[in-house]
C-alpha cells in the first residue's frame, strides 16, 4: 500500500482559506466604512443645509425687524405730526374767538342788559353787568344757551343796585366758549 502525505497540502488549503476569510474580513470593513462614510456625509449635507436655512432666515428675520422699526418711527412721525396738526387746527379755532364772542353777545344781549366787564381764562368766561329786571337776566341766559358760542351758562351773583337814581339788577354769570370742530377732527379717523 502507498501512503500519501497529505499534511502540506492541508496546510496550504487552510493558509488559502485563511487568505480567502481575511481577503473577505477586509471587503466587509472597506464596504462597511464606504457605508458609514456615505451615511455621514449625507447627514453632514443635511446639516449644513439646515444651517443655511437658519442664516437665511436669521437674515430675513432682521430685514423684518429693520421694517417693523421703521414702521414704528414712521407711527410716531405720524402722530406727532397729527398732534401738530390738531393744535394748528384748535389754534385756528382759537384765532378769532375774541371776535366771535364780541360779535355773538352784540349779538344776543336783549334790550335792559348793560355789559360792564367781560373776562376770560381759557374756554371760562365770566361776565358783569346789570339788568332793568330778573327777566331779561333769564332771556339773556337762554339766548347764550343757544348762540352756538357760549355753553353752560351759570348765574353767581344777583343783586340789587343803584345805577344813576334808577334800581337795577347787578349780576355775574359764568359760561364757557364752544370751540368749532376742527376739519381735521371730522375727516381723520386714522388711528
Amino acid at each position: 500500500m502507498i501512503f500519501i502525505n497529505l499534511l502540506p497540502h492541508r496546510e496550504t488549503k487552510r493558509k488559502q482559506q485563511q487568505q480567502i476569510f481575511l481577503a473577505g474580513l477586509l471587503l466587509v470593513l472597506i464596504v462597511a466604512a464606504a457605508i458609514y462614510y456615505g451615511i455621514y456625509q449625507v447627514f453632514v449635507g443635511r446639516v449644513q443645509a439646515e444651517q443655511q436655512k437658519i442664516v437665511y432666515l436669521q437674515g430675513v428675520t432682521q430685514q423684518l425687524d429693520q421694517k417693523i422699526a421703521s414702521i414704528a418711527d414712521l407711527r410716531k412721525k405720524r402722530d406727532a405730526l397729527l398732534a401738530r396738526e390738531k393744535i394748528i387746527s384748535t389754534l385756528q379755532g382759537r384765532r378769532d374767538l375774541s371776535v366771535r364772542i364780541f360779535n355773538s353777545l352784540a349779538a344776543i344781549t336783549p334790550q335792559g342788559v348793560f355789559l360792564t366787564k367781560l373776562q376770560q381764562q381759557g374756554n371760562n368766561v365770566s361776565l358783569s353787568g346789570y339788568a332793568e329786571g330778573n327777566d331779561q337776566v333769564a332771556e339773556f341766559m337762554r339766548k347764550i344757551e343757544t348762540s352756538g358760542v357760549f355753553d353752560k351758562p351759570t348765574l353767581d351773583i344777583i343783586s340789587k343796585a343803584q345805577l344813576g337814581g334808577a334800581e337795577v339788577n347787578q349780576f355775574t354769570l359764568q359760561m364757557q366758549t364752544r370751540l368749532p370742530k376742527a376739519k381735521s377732527e371730522q375727516t381723520h379717523d386714522l388711528g
